[in-house]
């Protein structure tokens, strides 16, 4: 938001203030205003001038908080004011200059502060009571012509002060909803922003990795075909391997459509789970670790997993899986699956690698794997440890939160 367009919130506060501040100041000058010349002028009593003043100087400040109970008073102290006053003939009859000031403000603050059709009524009502007063309790020294004048007075100033406080309110709300529409716009702006930036994203993403994995993928199926002399054990590991660059081609390709989707809904291929581990150890172990998988979760339970929860626990497998290829080539390792109440709990354990000293530090490479898990962990409500362990190794448990499927 602009410094020429600030909040609408800070704008109404603003106004709030403004109109207790008038709302206060115009009620003590009218509190002393109805009592003194109520009581000198008009012939009333001074307790019942200084009932009138505190009346019409509450109705002031009550329309800031209650703009209907404020013109109801409003209205009801100008018809008794009108009763109890004596006419002079010299004064404004029977509607006083005080009274005539009060029941404007009243009318401004509570349209402003509700809509013009309290002001309307307000105006109406008190337009009615100036009526009842002057053809009920009118005697002399009061004139017919003074009256009408007086009357006509007090008519158009009040009508002058709704209508005027009408067009501040139909402004108002002309400029919040223009304020409203400019925050749809910047919203669907960077709405677009986004989506052409995600979009931006996926495209470099295929033209860096999509090239060269299908090169991976092509040369390591034609391994067997191109070398004659290449042994069957040799043609088996290009083959996973193309298994594995045709498998992240699928997961990337799923992934470029989540990116370039402006909904981030899109129809994808199944996403890989808890059901997937075994084979994902199997493809570790056939590449040259010795990897075990300790699955102690029921048929049942995995096919009730939410997605969400199997994809995360996949991904938490595969990612310490790889880092286990990486720092620790060769280290026995076990890959644990236990339910255990509401949550599933997974555990990658490694022992130390082979020809590397117990004593040696784990390695650092600062990168984002052990940080990425914990993260996909915590999305789910679940939590992530990873450390070092007494023999040299490393371990990494996880505990997920079960979600059945349909669960919301």
């Amino acid at each position: 938001m602009t410094a020429e367009h600030p909040p609408l919130r800070t704008r109404l506060d603003g106004m709030l203030v403004l109109l207790w501040g008038i709302g206060s100041t115009a009620a003590v000058a009218i509190l002393a205003l109805t009592s003194s010349l109520g009581s000198t002028l008009y012939g009333i009593p001074v307790v019942i001038a200084l009932g009138l003043g505190v009346a019409q100087a509450a109705s002031i400040v009550l329309a800031i908080v209650s703009p209907r109970l404020a013109v109801v008073i409003s209205v009801v102290t100008l018809v008794a004011a009108g009763f109890a006053s004596v006419p002079d003939g010299a004064s404004p009859w029977p509607v006083a200059v005080p009274t005539i000031v009060a029941s404007a403000l009243v009318l401004v603050i509570a349209t402003l502060r509700s809509d013009w059709r309290v002001g309307l009524v307000g105006w109406a009502g008190g337009a009615l009571g100036s009526i009842l007063v002057a053809l009920v309790a009118a005697r002399p020294p009061a004139t017919s012509g003074a009256i009408t004048a007086d009357l006509i007075v007090f008519w158009s100033i009040t009508a002058a002060a709704m209508l005027g406080a009408t067009l501040v309110t139909n402004w108002q709300d002309v400029r919040r909803q223009l304020l409203r529409e400019q925050q749809i716009s910047a919203s669907e702006l960077t709405r677009r922003e986004i989506a052409e930036e995600r979009t931006r994203i996926a495209r470099e993403l295929h033209d860096v990795v999509a090239h060269g994995m299908s090169a991976i993928q092509v040369q390591a199926s034609s391994a067997r075909y191109r070398i004659p002399s290449l042994s069957e054990e040799a043609a088996e590991e290009f083959d996973d391997l193309a298994a594995t660059a045709r498998a992240a081609m699928g997961e990337m390709r799923t992934l470029l459509g989540v990116l370039r989707s402006e909904d981030t809904v899109v129809e994808t291929a199944p996403q890989p789970g808890v059901g997937e581990i075994a084979g994902l150890v199997a493809r570790a172990s056939r590449a040259g670790g010795a990897v075990r998988l300790d699955d102690r979760v029921a048929a049942q339970d995995v096919a009730a997993l939410d997605p969400a929860v199997s994809l995360t626990v996949y991904r938490i497998v595969q990612e310490a899986l790889s880092n286990v290829a990486r720092h620790a080539t060769g280290a026995a390792t076990v890959v644990t699956l236990d339910r255990s109440g509401d949550a599933l709990d997974v555990s990658v354990r490694n022992e130390r690698a082979p020809g590397r000293p117990a004593s040696a530090p784990a390695p650092d490479t600062g990168g984002h794997g052990i940080r990425g898990m914990r993260e996909r962990a915590a999305l789910l409500g679940g939590s992530l440890e990873a450390e070092r362990t007494d023999d040299g190794g490393f371990v990494v448990r996880a505990r997920i939160p079960v979600v059945s499927r349909g669960t919301v």
